[in-house]
């Protein structure tokens, strides 16, 4: 009988654990596949290319997690992205955004002075927006019932310092468009379109969908080695994170096995009581947590004869819906942007790159996509890691990580295996009119619509976050309605996945915000789990 069993070994799985193991607990962790991390995980799809599959940068990661499971020591090693964005456009000029304001605004002037003005009071208000929701990730959210009332008066005394304005800024971004917010500060059409890229990644919308506000703003919470919305690259690539986060669980006793996928919890009486594998194995748990999908954790692993009816009817209601496809290339050089004048390497392919002209080069992209047609013009974001971590190829040669928007998950004509290898295409043809010579420097292409990354990292739909990030599945709304804050109707059993808050992205807050659940539920349950104490940060 062990402890707590984890299901999936993702890297909010591993983070539970780790901080799990930590407070003592005898805890086991189980992935399906043959390597930990889930969608932050180094494959090799080339002999000798160590690609990042899925995830390819990282901005979320607290700095709390990092110091507290002691990342650094168990090798993860992390470099900023500089610049943030290199956005070229089809007149042979480029705007490069590096994460200082007054860097930022001088290149911001070269387009429009009135712009560059208002870029360094956006930065301030989004700092302190983005400031106050980040207060908000390490809470476990109240339900909507009369016993959660302690909570919900502990959430106002920690938001006592929030004003009026705040509510009311923070409430403005969940309902609005991010076109219409940008709007309301910039007049360039290519300052907008650069500016409105985050509110597109891993959404089910565009940016002129009402809601993509607080998409961008999300992604705006991160940092990186004090750099707030800077982006990284781990060492190793994102399979890095993974493997200091599993070393990290095991240094504190936790036992991972790979390539055990679960087939179902053990239920009696009402109580999750253990797992039962695949290969029929059965392993009793006083504590069961599933890092899973919240759909794929209700109605395959419990199964819906175990729920409440709402319960079925409310995760059936879930969506998870993604136009994200990720297309990984091996390339025998590095392109070179129409715009660029200067070295190789360079600007561009030290940061990212961006195709973003304009938002409305962006929202026709998502027009396509709404009909079930793969974008003719897609969002790219591209990063070549090999720039900054050589080894990841072989000598003279380099690797392109492309995060594209949209492909829908269901095509109103044909399938992803007819259309996978055209959208590949399409994919560097819209890079080529920007940057040349890159079609003829491609040497392998790897291209994973939404069903693939369905298949390969459970995330149904295609969806990185675990399902949408819309305000009706967010805080006390995530998952669902009245299980917000990381349990289930079935005792014992809990979510640590990004399908719970705070939602998506490589954080892993919901694993930590879930082992501090699962410490409290312990204490109040069996002795043999009583000597946890109060040792969970």
């Amino acid at each position: 009988m062990r402890d707590v069993v984890i299901i999936g070994g993702g890297h909010n799985g591993l983070v539970c654990a780790a901080y799990l193991a930590r407070a003592g607990l005898d805890v086991l962790v189980l992935e399906r596949r043959g390597l930990v991390g889930g969608a932050a995980a180094t494959e090799e799809p080339w002999p000798g290319h160590r690609v990042s599959s899925a995830s390819y940068v990282v901005s979320l990661v607290p700095p709390r997690i990092e110091r507290e499971l002691e990342l650094g020591r168990h090798g993860y090693r992390v470099s900023i992205i500089s610049p943030d964005y290199y956005v070229p456009f089809p007149d042979e000029t480029a705007l490069t955004l590096w994460g200082d304001v007054e860097r930022d605004a001088r290149e911001i002037a070269r387009f429009s002075t009135a712009d560059a003005e208002a870029y360094a009071k956006f930065d301030v208000y989004f700092e302190r927006i983005a400031g106050l929701l980040r207060e908000l990730l390490f809470i476990v959210p109240p339900n909507l019932a009369l016993g959660d009332l302690p909570r919900w008066l502990a959430l106002g005394a920690r938001m006592r310092h929030w004003s009026g304005r705040d509510i009311a800024e923070i409430t403005r971004l969940f309902t609005l468009s991010a076109a219409d917010f940008l709007e309301e500060w910039f007049s360039d059409e290519r300052i907008k379109g650069a500016l409105a890229t985050q509110a597109m990644v891993g959404a089910w919308g565009g940016p002129m969908s009402p809601g993509s506000a607080y998409v961008l703003m999300h992604h705006w919470i991160g940092e990186v080695d004090g750099h707030p919305g800077a982006w990284g690259w781990v060492h190793g690539g994102m399979g890095g994170i993974s493997d200091a986060l599993a070393a990290s669980a095991r240094a504190a006793g936790a036992e991972i096995r790979i390539d055990s996928p679960v087939d179902h919890v053990v239920i009696r009486g009402g109580r999750a009581v253990g797992v039962e594998l695949e290969n029929r194995e059965t392993i009793g748990a006083r504590q069961v947590i599933s890092n899973a999908h919240p759909i794929t954790t209700y109605r395959d692993l419990v199964g819906e004869q175990h729920l409440p009816e709402e319960v079925v009817r409310d995760i059936g209601r879930f969506r998870t819906r993604s136009g994200s496809v990720k297309v990984n290339a091996a390339l025998s050089k590095l392109p070179t942007p129409a715009a660029w004048r200067g070295e190789v390497p360079g600007d561009p392919h030290r940061g990212l790159v961006a195709i973003a002209p304009s938002i409305e080069y962006l929202e026709r992209a998502w027009d396509d996509a709404k009909y079930g047609r793969p974008s003719r013009n897609p969002y790219v974001e591209a990063v070549f890691p090999t720039v900054h971590e050589p080894g990841l190829a072989p000598e003279g040669t380099q690797l392109m990580l492309a995060f594209v928007q949209y492909g829908p998950y269901e095509l109103a004509d044909g399938n992803w295996d007819d259309e996978r290898d055209a959208f590949g295409r399409r994919v560097i043809e819209t890079l080529g009119e920007y940057m040349p010579d890159i079609e003829g420097a491609v040497e392998q292409v790897e291209v994973l619509a939404p069903p693939d990354i369905e298949r390969r990292f459970g995330l149904l739909g295609g969806n990185i976050m675990q399902g949408e990030m819309t305000p009706d599945q967010s805080f006390f709304l995530r998952p669902i309605l009245g299980y917000a804050d990381y349990t289930t109707p079935i005792e014992g059993l809990f979510l640590c996945g990004s399908g719970a808050h705070p939602g998506g992205g490589v954080m892993g807050v919901p694993g930590h915000n879930c082992a501090q659940v699962v410490g409290r539920a312990a204490r109040r349950g069996s002795s043999a789990l009583g000597r946890l104490r109060d040792r969970l940060p």
